[in-house]
């Protein structure tokens, strides 16, 4: 869970982010993260002056939103099973046919990427790894 520091300016950037409102507080004054929060790290990337911390007490960067993680599908590994599109919380992903294999059942496509949150909700839920976000990529030398 991540956490906001006493460097918070209530600015409400964080609260406007979050996927699932687990962000409260009014504008000028520091905002709390509930029990709900699901680690996808929006609000740290949108924190203009980094008072986000995550679970190991690590303060998290703001991001330009040019920089943050994006899904990136792995066709052949996609089997269709929607799991990705369930859990988007920004519903960035659909199930699309697959043009390679027309009478398949489809495959995963990143139909949204202006409302993505980098939130790797998609490549957690995927048991295929057909989703990798692009910085694990970029970290493997992939990309």
């Amino acid at each position: 869970m991540f956490f906001i520091t006493d460097k918070c300016i209530g600015c409400t950037a964080c609260l406007r982010i979050c996927p699932v409102e687990a962000i409260a507080g009014e504008r000028s004054i520091q905002h709390r993260i509930d029990g709900t929060c699901i680690d996808c790290g929006a609000c740290a990337r949108v924190c203009p002056v980094s008072a986000i911390e995550d679970q190991f007490a690590d303060i998290q960067q703001h991001m330009k939103r040019a920089d943050w993680p994006k899904p990136v599908i792995i066709a052949e590994n996609c089997t269709a099973c929607s799991f990705c599109v369930d859990v988007c919380p920004e519903k960035c992903l659909a199930i699309v046919p697959n043009p390679e294999f027309p009478t398949a059942v489809g495959i995963a496509e990143f139909v949204n990427p202006k409302t993505c949150i980098g939130c790797r909700q998609c490549e957690d839920v995927c048991a295929k790894n057909a989703i990798v976000m692009s910085d694990t990529l970029a970290l493997r030398g992939i990309a």
